[in-house]
């Protein structure tokens, strides 16, 4: 492991436990080494390689889209494990560029090296709970570095999930799930008579194997309506809409069974839920009229007689908010506002924030351990201590203040939204989860 590896390894241990309310690692790897190709989905950008080796114990080598390499950046990105892929689409010449990246991974799976690769090949602008079809580059590393160690020793492909509420949204959840182990060493016999046909029917068992991992819609076109329906009954993965008292595992589950049962569907069955869809669709629209959305409408309906707690809440939190604010508060915003403006692609924006608030807020806050030490009344011994102390703890003041906001917001919106009158989106929110039980028995 290089040593940026590990100061980005021990740093995101820490910011991802801040960013997300809650880290689920299913089926987990017991090595950090081991010849493994890990191939994951990819859905924020990012996210999902920082996720993916923080969270997890496996040291991996990233295959980064290649357009990010050039003279400045190539040894910085080495020395954070990354590896240039070369695409099609980038208009060079893929084969000649990419054969010298097989011969180093091929030299790092000899070594009992692991390999990250996103096998979709590219992310999409939002969330959609699906499956792209997984390219071949996978296998085909796999079966190189075979081939260079004289199948000598055993090489793997697992497939991983990563399933988040939302990647832009922060105190969201996420779960990662690792699919079967395929040792390419049991195709020897195979890829020696047919190379290309061996590669496509390995390829094929991993997408398949995915596709249990993540709630996987295989049509576009429902993909949305998956998640209008765990919306409204807020059972899946939505980030907004949800019951918390229910774990995440046991949500991402039904959403599991959610995508699937949409699959089963034929085309007449998928026509007659064309009713409950349009239905969906001008319910939103009434959200939209209305200037709510559907949380705003659910917690009035059912939780205002608890919003005190979230009154006492601010009152707790504000002391600690302000000393977050004074650090960090203006550093977030200008962020914030940097990203958004800079950046079109929304996938990006989560990620994006979180990497620079991770290194620019303790680097404006550096010249606390050299005011503090001078200041504080006690021996020299403990003035240093609290002052460490105290700069590891501003991700934590920071923290509290985006909860402030966050719990401000709340209040602000369930007073804005408690003055509406909400008599016929209340009635439509009824009708429609009526017709959803009828309709659509997954539980």
């Amino acid at each position: 492991m290089r040593l940026f590896y590990l100061y980005l390894w021990i740093v995101f241990q820490y910011s991802f436990r801040l960013y997300f309310k809650k880290i689920i690692i299913r089926n987990k790897s017991r090595f950090a080494f081991g010849r493994t190709i890990f191939v994951s989905n990819h859905q924020g950008s990012f996210m999902d390689p920082l996720l993916i080796a923080s969270m997890r114990k496996p040291i991996v080598y990233f295959m980064v889209r290649s357009d990010v390499f050039n003279r400045y950046t190539e040894r910085i990105f080495w020395s954070a494990h990354m590896l240039p892929i070369y695409r099609q689409r980038d208009g060079i010449d893929t084969i000649e560029k990419n054969q010298a990246i097989f011969e180093k991974t091929d030299r790092l799976l000899a070594r009992r090296r692991n390999i990250l690769i996103f096998g979709e090949g590219f992310t999409d602008d939002r969330i959609q709970r699906r499956l792209h079809p997984i390219k071949k580059g996978p296998a085909r590393i796999g079966f190189s570095a075979l081939e260079a160690d004289g199948w000598k020793h055993p090489i793997y492909l697992q497939g991983l999930g990563i399933n988040y509420a939302d990647f832009n949204v922060r105190n969201s959840e996420v779960l990662v799930d690792a699919g079967k182990q395929i040792c390419l060493n049991d195709f020897q016999e195979a890829y020696r008579q047919n190379p290309a046909k061996t590669i496509a029917d390995v390829t094929r068992m991993l997408d398949e194997d995915m596709r249990t991992l993540i709630p996987d819609v295989k049509d576009p076109e429902w993909s949305d309506f998956h998640e209008d329906i765990m919306m409204v009954t807020r059972k899946g993965i939505h980030p907004h809409s949800y019951n918390p008292k229910e774990p995440f595992e046991k949500r991402w589950l039904y959403a599991l069974r959610l995508a699937q049962w949409i699959d089963d569907q034929n085309q007449a069955s998928l026509d007659e839920l064309q009713g409950i869809r349009s239905n969906i669709a001008s319910y939103k629209q009434e959200l939209v009229r209305l200037g709510i959305h559907e949380e705003d409408r659910y917690r009035v309906e059912h939780h205002s007689s608890r919003m005190w707690q979230i009154f006492v809440k601010l009152m707790v939190l504000f002391p600690v908010a302000i000393v977050g604010f004074l650090h960090a508060g203006l550093w977030i915003y200008l962020i914030k506002r940097w990203v958004e403006k800079s950046f079109k692609r929304l996938v990006y924006w989560g990620s994006t924030k979180m990497v620079l608030a991770i290194f620019i807020v303790p680097l404006v806050n550096l010249p606390w351990c050299f005011i503090l030490p001078r200041i504080l009344p006690w021996e020299p011994a403990w003035n240093w201590g609290i002052t460490v102390l105290y700069f590891l703890s501003i991700g934590i003041f920071a923290n509290i203040y985006l909860h402030f906001l966050d719990s401000l917001i709340t209040w602000i919106r369930w007073d804005k939204t408690r003055r509406k009158n909400l008599i016929k989106v209340n009635e439509m929110n009824l009708i429609l989860r009526t017709a959803i039980k009828e309709k659509i028995p997954v539980l």
